[in-house]
């Protein structure tokens, strides 16, 4: 599976998903949905599937943190 295959199968219905939270989202926490939204386009650009893995999984922990400082 090709990288532009792969992000289009994946990574498109998560942005999707993250730019839904982030309209629905009080301000403090768009800026949270935002950064992973970019996070996860930075992760895609990896060159292995462990690292696009391990990065996914970081802008996921940031983002919840990110979250939870918003509203907390």
């Amino acid at each position: 599976m090709t990288r532009t295959r792969l992000a289009s199968r994946f990574l498109a219905p998560a942005l999707a998903v993250a730019a839904g939270l982030a309209a629905a989202a009080p301000a403090q926490g768009a800026g949270c949905i935002q950064f992973y939204a970019e996070c996860l386009v930075r992760a895609a650009d990896l060159q292995t599937w462990w690292q696009r893995s391990a990065a996914g999984v970081d802008c996921y922990l940031d983002t919840v943190a990110c979250l939870r400082r918003a509203y907390t």
